[in-house]
């Protein structure tokens, strides 16, 4: 059986994660969600990076699954 969390029956735009990461902009283009630094690069990806981690997503919903992923 697998765990669930609130925000997986609630609208997205509630999670405070999502919220976060709708602060990258061009002229804000880092976050961190412990334990990622999330960045937007100059060619407007998104790259998730901790500790052994470097990953890169072309859009905030696939970060946004990632980071729910990594969660579960």
């Amino acid at each position: 059986m697998e765990q669930t969390s609130w925000f997986d029956f609630v609208e997205k735009e509630r999670d405070p994660v999502y919220g976060e990461l709708q602060k990258l902009t061009d002229d804000n283009r880092k976050v961190c969600i412990a334990p990622f630094t999330i960045t937007k690069n100059r060619f407007s990806l998104i790259e998730i990076e901790s500790d052994g981690i470097h990953d890169c997503v072309s859009t905030l919903e696939q970060c946004y699954q990632y980071l729910c992923e990594y969660s579960k």
